[in-house]
C-alpha cells in the first residue's frame, strides 16, 4: 500500500516601508512569486489584486517609520495572501457609497476571495489574510492524466461501538489564526532596512525593499 504524500507548502515572505510605492512592489513581488512557483495565471491575476488592496489599506493604517509585511503560503491548491502592518485598529467590511472613489478594497477581497478574516499576532499589530484556489500547472498536468487502477483493500470487522468524528469550521479557524498569532514572521530580518518600533535602532539596508526571504 502506498501512503499519500504530504502536499507541498511554498512560503515566501517580504517587507517593504509604509509607503506609496509599497503597493506596486507588493503587487510586483505577489506576480514574480507566484509565476516562480508555477501558479496558473488566472490564480495570479487574483492574488495579485488581493496583494494590492491589502496592501492599501495596510499603508494607509501605519506610520511612515512603520514596516509593512506580506506572506504567501501554497498549499493543496489554496493560497494564503497576509498583510501585516503595526496598527491594531481592526479592519471593518462596509458598503461604500456608490459615488465614493476610494474604500472598496475590503468589498474587492470579499468578492475574489474564498475567505478572509484577521488575526492579532503576539509580537504586535494585527495580520489581515484572504484565501483562494490557486492550482499549478504540474497539478493541473496531473488532474489531466489517466488515473491507473488500484487494488481496494478487504473490509474489516465492524467496530463495537460506534465511531464518530465532528468538526466546526468556525472553531478550527479560530485554533488556526491562534496559532498563527504566534508566529512572527513578520518581523523585517536584520539588514533589511526598515524601521521596527520595538527596536531602538535603525536596521542598515542590506536587501532592497520586497526582497524575498524563504
Amino acid at each position: 500500500m502506498t501512503a499519500r504524500s504530504s502536499p507541498l507548502i511554498r512560503a515566501a515572505v517580504a517587507h517593504f516601508p509604509a509607503t506609496a510605492a509599497a503597493v506596486p512592489e507588493a503587487r510586483a513581488t505577489t506576480v514574480h512569486t507566484l509565476t516562480a512557483w508555477s501558479v496558473d495565471s488566472a490564480a495570479v491575476d487574483v492574488a495579485e489584486l488581493i496583494s494590492c488592496e491589502l496592501a492599501s489599506n495596510a499603508v494607509k493604517a501605519s506610520r511612515q517609520d512603520d514596516p509593512v509585511a506580506m506572506r504567501l503560503t501554497l498549499c493543496d491548491a489554496v493560497l494564503t495572501v497576509e498583510m501585516w502592518d503595526a496598527s491594531t485598529v481592526l479592519p471593518v467590511l462596509t458598503a461604500p457609497h456608490p459615488d465614493q472613489e476610494s474604500g472598496r478594497g475590503l468589498v474587492l477581497v470579499d468578492a475574489m476571495s474564498l475567505r478572509w478574516a484577521w488575526y492579532l499576532p503576539r509580537a504586535g499589530g494585527k495580520v489581515i489574510w484572504a484565501q483562494l484556489p490557486a492550482m499549478t500547472y504540474l497539478d493541473i498536468h496531473a488532474a489531466s492524466e489517466v488515473t491507473l487502477p488500484t487494488r481496494s483493500p478487504a473490509p474489516g470487522p465492524e467496530p463495537t461501538a460506534p465511531v464518530t468524528f465532528a468538526s466546526d469550521p468556525a472553531v478550527l479557524q479560530r485554533v488556526i489564526d491562534r496559532l498563527r498569532g504566534l508566529d512572527d514572521w513578520h518581523r523585517p530580518p536584520p539588514g533589511h532596512g526598515v524601521r521596527d518600533r520595538r527596536d531602538t535602532a535603525i536596521r542598515h539596508r542590506e536587501t532592497r525593499p520586497g526582497a524575498l526571504r524563504r
